[in-house]
């Protein structure tokens, strides 16, 4: 690379960037020949000391991720060994180039993340998890630096996780004999669990690594500062910049548990308890959806790029498939209590974090109530509704004047195609399909909201 020469391993696997570098070796981004140019990464195996004794573990931690990932297959969430050799005296490793931002990175450029995006790591995670275990591999350095989100148009209806597990150089086999666990003292030290720092990690370990960068990436602070030595327990929930639901809450605080009976026996139990219902309160009890991460995450694609009208339109197109309908005036009050009510905060959340608290059913709700619309519709107070539903359509734009813009001119509603799908747009004026078709639903979608709120609160 130093005199300007392309490196070019087995005529086949060219480099053209360097990645980056630390004190084991280099990673290039690379192109595969055999495979007509497809991008690849290349690890160059380069110690930078040379110790006898250094050089034999570095050498065998090395062929040991090979080893790992040629057992692990070609799991979508685990980058695929392409290749491993040695040449002119150096060791190499091909895989599968993820191209992405790990959430390390993520966590820097846009903040700490919501429980939304908490939830959707331990979704995408935890399989992984179970699926390494399962083949009696413990990863050993679980940490935001090592979760890649990979860079792919979604598609809504391929429910493929975008996140990936990398760096498999610290992996280690596992027996189910306990006394053969102990080992070198591998891993980042802030997010290791005790036995770990001991030389004697356990599949468990793992859950805990992964609970420490979920905490990490909810409050934006070292995993380091989050526990207190002086009474020897977390601190992370005092550290919060926002507050989250209990029941999230419960699972780190097992995750991080110090005593490994204490903590989850898998990640295949995180998963169930993650999923179930039972610390939620019997007023928000719902019945089992289809998965709709996949749904979510194709939003918060089109919402993060301004698509605004396209986030509208599929807005409405998850509520009604998740209610079993076909057009959004049959939608009853049963339809919007049925639906999880972790689809309705991760998509208020969405259009909220994505648009700068501008747009969003929260958005929309604070406005409702300004003008003094209640949450709960009754019959007596049909015309008061009527009223108050038409000054909230002009506050957020969806009526106007028609003569000019004179304030006592008759309004009349604008077209669909003629809202402002821009950020201009006045403050709630998006999402607009649901109560656009609906005017009966503003409230009942509200007081849902504001239901699931407090019950993730509880």
């Amino acid at each position: 690379m130093n005199c300007g020469k392309n490196l070019q391993l087995k005529g086949l696997y060219e480099a053209i960037a360097l990645i980056g570098q630390g004190g084991m070796g280099r990673t290039f981004r690379a192109v595969d020949r055999g495979r007509l140019g497809q991008p690849c990464a290349i690890k160059q195996f380069l110690p930078q000391f040379r110790e006898p004794q250094l050089m034999e573990k570095a050498i065998a931690l090395f062929e040991s991720e090979a080893a790992r990932l040629k057992d692990l297959g070609s799991h979508p969430q685990i980058p695929e060994l392409i290749a491993y050799f040695e040449e002119e005296g150096c060791l190499y490793l091909v895989q599968e180039l993820i191209e992405g931002e790990n959430l390390y990175n993520e966590l820097q450029s846009q903040g700490v993340f919501s429980e939304a995006k908490i939830y959707q790591l331990l979704e995408d995670i935890l399989p992984v998890l179970q699926f390494i275990h399962d083949r009696q591999v413990i990863h050993r350095d679980i940490k935001p630096d090592n979760i890649i989100r990979k860079t792919e148009k979604l598609n809504y209806e391929l429910p493929i996780p975008s996140l990936v597990l990398v760096d498999f150089g610290a992996a280690k086999a596992f027996t189910t004999d306990t006394a053969n666990l102990t080992g070198t003292l591998i891993g980042s030290a802030e997010y290791i669990a005790p036995e770990q720092a001991r030389g004697k990690a356990v599949p468990q370990s793992d859950l805990y690594s992964l609970g420490v960068t979920c905490i990490h990436l909810l409050t934006g602070i070292s995993p380091f500062d989050l526990y207190d030595d002086t009474s020897d327990r977390w601190i992370w929930r005092e550290k919060l910049p926002t507050s989250i639901s209990s029941h999230l809450a419960n699972i780190l605080d097992r995750l991080l548990a110090r005593a490994i009976a204490n903590r989850y026996r898998s990640a295949d139990e995180v998963l169930r308890d993650l999923n179930s219902l039972v610390n939620l309160p019997l007023t928000i009890a719902i019945t089992p959806q289809p998965n709709y991460y996949p749904q979510i995450k194709q939003l918060q694609e089109l919402l993060s790029l301004g698509q605004w009208q396209e986030g509208d339109r599929l807005t409405n197109k998850i509520i009604l498939e998740l209610a079993n309908r076909n057009k959004i005036a049959e939608l009853t009050a049963d339809d919007i209590d049925h639906i999880a009510c972790e689809v309705w905060i991760a998509i208020n959340q969405a259009w909220m974090e994505c648009s700068n608290n501008h747009f969003g059913w929260s958005a929309q709700k604070q406005i409702w109530k300004s003008l003094g619309g209640k949450l709960i519709y009754e019959e007596n107070i049909y015309w008061q509704f009527a009223n108050t539903y038409e000054k909230f359509s002009d506050r957020v734009g969806w009526r106007k004047s028609r003569w000019l813009n004179l304030g006592f001119a008759p309004k009349i509603w604008r077209k669909y195609e003629n809202l402002t799908f821009a950020i201009a747009a006045p403050r709630g004026h998006l999402p607009s399909l649901l109560f656009w078709e609906g005017f009966n639903l503003v409230d009942i979608v509200f007081y849902r909201l504001e239901i699931c709120r407090q019950g993730r609160e509880v």
